[in-house]
């Protein structure tokens, strides 16, 4: 995961390949260390100076990644440990999933990687991502952030073509691990190395079917008290076991079986794609809840009540303010608003009021857990307008830019400053940059109220799970 050179195995000067996408993220995805593309006919690969073979190589690499035909493999990793190169990525499919011929093909891989100390990540993988390094080595770029969620999967797609998604949510990975067939490397040894990485705040996992489901469960175990694990487990129903015994040669087992061991282990299970990352996202960047009591701020009626019905079908409680806070409420607050929690007070471009006021008076409520916000309307709505109306009305969209950043800025650092988590929806996303200028401070903010409600309800599942574990 941090090698300071790396032999890559697959590249060339057409970009019709995979392996040569895969090196272009490498070389102009800002990884400093040294990297040496092995090709059989060109001088040089996308103007880095070519080596005809392992043996040509001026030093060592610390890592080899290979994107090169299943027969030249064998041959490859030969040299490879004759080289002294001891760490090894097999992007190339076509082993064990592919039944018993590429099963047999991959214990020789095995083999060769034991007699000569090598290390190795897939094969029929994507590879890894290390943000603190900028090191990609996926086919997709890594466009946002460095962040605090780690990802292991055994989907190769989990962890590249969804970088794009992940920007769009504002989701920073720290590392990500594409482990594949789990020849060598597995999924136990991955956790245990994420758990230990200052960087990773909180563990997403992909999961088909576990190599050591015993060890899996005693080391997740010891690490959900301190840091959150939430896991997508597919393969428990015939079809899903059928098309990941195709794919990364897992063995599956019954739904029920997994969901227990999720449960012994503390881990948070997830139900679908999307509930995977966004708990992931909150867990990594929200303080936990002391409780289940939460206050709604909108101002839509209609997706304050969707969120406080769904708060009602996730263990969280939306209780009604007392009259002296909804007297406080009403003063500040236009006639039409409603004060009792949720709080909505309508179509309303008070930035004042919305990110300031109304915030710090909810999260000062010794009774009140976190709050969920939906109303985030920025500059990009004005400039709409501005278009319409610009020969009527004179719209000064400089000076509330300046003030939208203002109050975005106040507003992301009420969570650390009250010590309770504040998740937010909009039906816009980075495009408004008040979304972009909330998310990069490090509230989350969904594309639907539903999913911000979801995701406060695994903070507090979490806090319930590690309280729980904290008495034992």
């Amino acid at each position: 995961m941090n090698p300071k050179s790396i032999v890559f195995l697959g590249g060339s000067n057409s970009l019709q390949t995979v392996g040569t996408a895969q090196l272009l993220n490498i070389v102009k995805g800002g990884y400093k260390g040294k990297v040496y593309p092995v090709h059989l006919k060109e001088k040089t690969v996308i103007g880095l100076k070519s080596y005809p073979n392992i043996s040509s190589l001026p030093e060592p690499a610390d890592l080899a990644v290979m994107v090169i035909p299943n027969p030249a493999i064998p041959g490859v990793l030969e040299e490879c440990g004759k080289k002294g190169i001891r760490h090894a990525i097999i992007i190339t499919a076509g082993y064990e999933e592919m039944g018993h011929k590429g099963g047999q093909m991959q214990k020789a891989l095995i083999h060769t990687c034991k007699q000569h100390g090598i290390r190795l990540i897939g094969p029929n993988c994507i590879g890894i991502i290390n943000s603190a390094i900028s090191l990609n080595t996926t086919w997709f770029p890594c466009k946002y952030k460095p962040g605090k969620v780690g990802i292991i999967s055994q989907s190769g797609s989990y962890v590249t073509q969804t970088l794009p998604y992940f920007e769009k949510l504002g989701l920073g990975i720290s590392q990500a691990i594409s482990v594949g067939n789990q020849a060598d490397i597995d999924m136990v040894d991955c956790l245990e190395y994420l758990s230990q990485d200052p960087g990773t705040e909180a563990i997403a996992l992909y999961i088909e079917g576990l190599k050591r489901p015993s060890a899996f469960l005693e080391l997740a175990k010891q690490i959900t008290p301190y840091k959150p694990i939430v896991a997508l487990y597919v393969g428990g129903t015939e079809a899903g076991s059928r098309a990941c015994a195709s794919h990364t040669a897992s063995i599956s087992g019954p739904d029920e079986i997994y969901g227990a061991l999720f449960r012994q282990a503390g881990i948070l299970r997830a139900k679908n794609f999307s509930d995977l990352f966004d708990w992931s996202l909150a867990l990594a960047q929200q303080p936990l809840p002391a409780g289940n009591n939460m206050a709604i701020l909108s101002n839509s009626g209609g997706p304050g009540t969707s969120m406080a019905d769904e708060c009602n079908r996730h263990g969280l409680y939306v209780p009604v303010f007392n009259k002296t806070t909804q007297e406080k409420i009403r003063a500040m607050t236009p006639l039409t608003a409603s004060p009792k929690n949720p709080v909505d007070i309508t179509m309303n471009y008070d930035l004042d009021l919305i990110f300031k006021k109304l915030p710090c008076l909810i999260l000062d409520m010794p009774d009140i857990d976190g709050m969920l916000f939906y109303g985030i309307f920025g500059p990009m709505h004005f400039q709409d307008k501005k278009v319409l109306f610009e020969d009527l009305i004179d719209i000064p969209i400089d000076l509330m830019k300046k003030l939208m950043r203002e109050a975005c800025a106040r507003f992301v650092e009420f969570p650390d400053k009250y010590r309770k988590p504040i998740l937010c929806a909009c039906f816009c996303g980075r495009e408004d940059e008040a979304v972009m200028l909330i998310q990069d401070g490090g509230i989350p903010v969904y594309p639907t109220p539903g999913r911000a409600v979801r995701a406060m309800g695994a903070l507090w599942e979490y806090k319930k799970i590690r309280d729980g574990m904290e008495q034992n």
